[in-house]
């Protein structure tokens, strides 16, 4: 069972990372609520808990529905770090035991990581927030998953159009990339509740499976038995592309600002190197990176 924490909490369970957190947490027995706006259309399973609330977040709205929740997972994007941290602000008020923040990605507490991509400020500067929370009694965790491997490769993300057999390819395409299946994510946000004295104030790193673009690559065209269309891009190049567009408020900026950060081969971007896994702590299986992209180009579930 979940211990010492038992009433879970999710603002954003609606989305690619809510979906499969809700069916972790249900699956391993603790007690779900979704933080919903009152225009919501959210849909979610019978025995999720719905709360809602005015669209702005008001601080007293937060503060009631935080009250007798142990863990708040804040899934909301990381744009309004202040809006954030009033949600931190507001689970310490009502006694919440266990603070999850939007990280959910690449390794954010590595000064260049955020160096590479600047986007990533929001999120690191959200979990510091949280460490000045310690001394109100509330403990926090940052989960570190790399790309969404499945998610990664079915919109594209990762650089694979799997219709079109074509690759976009980074540099020589031999950085070691950090890549969790939606549905490990889940299971690790769940095994952290699970183990809450071995993951108090602290980022958790976990991962399905590490290769590089090339090794993607190999992988697509032996599932799909074709040769793709390659299309050389430089990482610097794609970063800079990035921050131009981002800085004219162009949101297709966010793309090329992060695949050309995490395929750039740079210090901290593959944090099995740097940090190591946090994987047997929480029972956490790797996989073999051609059975993953075998199942996805056939639609198989992962």
């Amino acid at each position: 069972m979940a211990g010492t924490l038992k009433n879970v909490m999710i603002i954003g369970a609606s989305g690619n990372v809510g979906k499969p957190t809700v069916d972790a947490l249900l699956k391993a027995g603790f007690t779900v609520t979704a933080l919903t706006r009152k225009t919501s259309s959210a849909k979610f399973p019978s025995e999720v808990k719905t709360h809602q609330i005015d669209d702005s977040y008001p601080s007293d709205q937060l503060l009631a529905a935080f009250k007798g929740q142990d863990v708040v997972i804040n899934l909301l994007p990381p744009v309004d770090v202040n809006q954030h941290n009033t949600i931190a602000d507001k689970a310490a008020e009502a006694g919440v035991k266990r603070f999850i923040p939007t990280e959910f990605g690449s390794d954010t507490a590595h000064p260049k990581v955020v160096e590479l991509v600047p986007m990533f400020g929001g999120k690191a500067a959200i979990t510091d927030y949280l460490k000045k929370k310690e001394s109100s009694g509330m403990t926090w965790t940052a989960i570190v998953n790399g790309a969404f491997f499945d998610w990664g490769l079915q919109t594209g993300f990762l650089g694979f159009d799997l219709k079109a057999h074509t690759a976009r390819i980074y540099d020589a395409g031999d950085a070691k990339v950090n890549m969790t299946l939606l549905s490990t994510v889940g299971q690790a946000v769940a095994s952290v509740l699970q183990h809450p004295a071995e993951t108090a104030n602290r980022y958790i790193y976990v991962q399905t499976a590490m290769g590089t673009q090339n090794d993607l690559l190999a992988a697509l065209e032996k599932s799909t038995g074709k040769k793709w269309t390659v299309n050389k891009v430089s990482s610097a190049e794609a970063r800079k592309e990035g921050g131009e567009k981002l800085s004219k408020g162009d949101m297709s900026g966010i793309v090329p600002s992060i695949t050309g950060g995490i395929y750039s081969g740079e210090k901290g971007t593959n944090y099995d190197e740097t940090r190591g896994l946090d994987n047997d702590l929480l029972g956490l299986k790797q996989e073999p990176l051609e059975e993953v992209v075998d199942k996805v180009v056939k639609g198989q579930p992962v």
